[in-house]
């Protein structure tokens, strides 16, 4: 998976553009971006702190953990493909 990709899947399960930030960083949002050292960084950006911060190999791994993070956060609120589509 690519940021493309992730970005299909992410608008295909209900999650407002705003709340990612595939392929840099925005304050209030997951970011997902690839580091100096060419690691990729997910994390979610607050007031210029990097929370969650977790650290990948590859452009998938990181892609397929926030996608992960994301979907489950969809199921804890209650929220189905169904109602997202709605």
């Amino acid at each position: 998976m690519n940021i493309q990709e992730l970005e299909s899947a992410v608008a295909a399960i209900g999650i407002p553009a705003r709340m990612v930030a595939a392929g840099g960083h925005a304050q209030y949002s997951w970011s997902l971006e690839q580091a100096e050292d060419g690691a990729w960084e997910v994390y979610w950006l607050e007031r210029g702190e990097k929370n969650d911060l977790e650290r990948f190999t590859t452009e998938n791994q990181a892609c397929t953990y926030l996608l992960g993070r994301l979907t489950y956060s969809q199921i804890l609120a209650g929220l189905t493909w169904g109602d997202a589509a709605q």
